[in-house]
């Protein structure tokens, strides 16, 4: 079993750093997904506190890692599957965000084994004061998970929504949202197919409601009619989901994006899709509760 990558653009390693450090906000420990041509973590519910959100990130290898191997234990294997603290790979990581006083050249991840299995975490730097590079060296403890449980850590799948819209404001739906799970403990996320969506907070004394027009509809699931089109206009649907979820997901962000996709699936969830880049994609499920 062997794992090695190695990145060199500034701006991914930033990125890559970033990822970590939300992952480190929403859960103490993280899955390490490694396959062939995608890296995955996920933080999933059923191992952290019932505040947190499922959420995953997809991360296509060459996108990241010009340098990028992956060999499993045994040859009918396509994965390696790792559980380690999403805070020590987080720490292990800040040397690559940005405004510290050190030139980070490279950074290698490799698969070791000390006297415990860990993901070691080597950055090259230059200080101001020495031209000369010097090696900063983590090492992440890991729990390398054998096959006969892997189907405990199955990557999740984006289930289908019935539209999805856009929504260019995110420091804004984090600020909103932050302040309505003191209101209500769910959130209603009411959006329809003419690019309008509204955050419902209802309690004993009021019902405050945000609206968010002229949003762009990604997508919409005409049903197979006749009056299809006429049907996928006139579309509007609606999901609850608790309030302190929807707020621990927007507040763990660290990544710059400001445009998010919000899926909305009749009374069984919403999906948020954040597009850091073509290949690398951070998701999330809020499942719907009842009101």
């Amino acid at each position: 079993m062997k794992f090695r990558a190695k990145m060199l653009d500034v701006l991914y390693m930033r990125e890559f750093q970033a990822i970590a450090a939300t992952l480190a906000k929403l859960a103490k420990d993280c899955v390490m997904i490694l396959g062939q041509e995608r890296m995955h973590f996920i933080v999933n519910e059923e191992h952290c506190s019932t505040s947190s959100p499922l959420v995953w990130v997809s991360i296509g290898s060459k996108d990241y890692f010009p340098e990028y191997k992956m060999t499993p234990a045994r040859p009918d294997e396509d994965f390696i599957v790792l559980v380690m603290s999403a805070m020590h790979l987080s720490r292990a990581l800040a040397v690559l965000r940005s405004g510290t006083s050190s030139s980070v050249h490279s950074c290698k991840l490799k698969l070791k084994q000390i006297q415990f299995p860990c993901i070691s975490v080597i950055a090259t730097v230059v200080s101001p004061s020495s031209a000369e590079p010097r090696e900063v060296v983590h090492d992440v403890p890991v729990t390398v998970v054998p096959a006969s449980d892997w189907p405990s850590f199955v990557l999740p799948k984006v289930p289908s929504t019935q539209l999805v819209l856009g929504v260019p404001s995110l420091r804004l739906l984090r600020s909103l949202i932050d302040k309505l799970k003191n209101i209500s403990p769910s959130l209603i996320f009411h959006g329809s197919a003419t690019g309008e969506l509204n955050l419902v907070a209802e309690s004993e004394m009021a019902t405050i409601t945000t609206r968010f027009s002229r949003l762009l509809l990604h997508k919409v699931n005409q049903p197979q009619s006749p009056s299809a089109t006429a049907a996928a206009a006139a579309l509007e649907v609606s999901c609850s989901v608790d309030t302190r979820k929807a707020s621990a997901f927007f507040n763990a962000l660290q990544l710059p994006n400001e445009e998010i996709m919000i899926g909305i699936d009749k009374e069984r969830c919403i999906c948020l899709q954040l597009d850091i880049r073509s290949q690398v994609v951070l998701h999330s499920i809020l499942p719907a509760v009842c009101i």
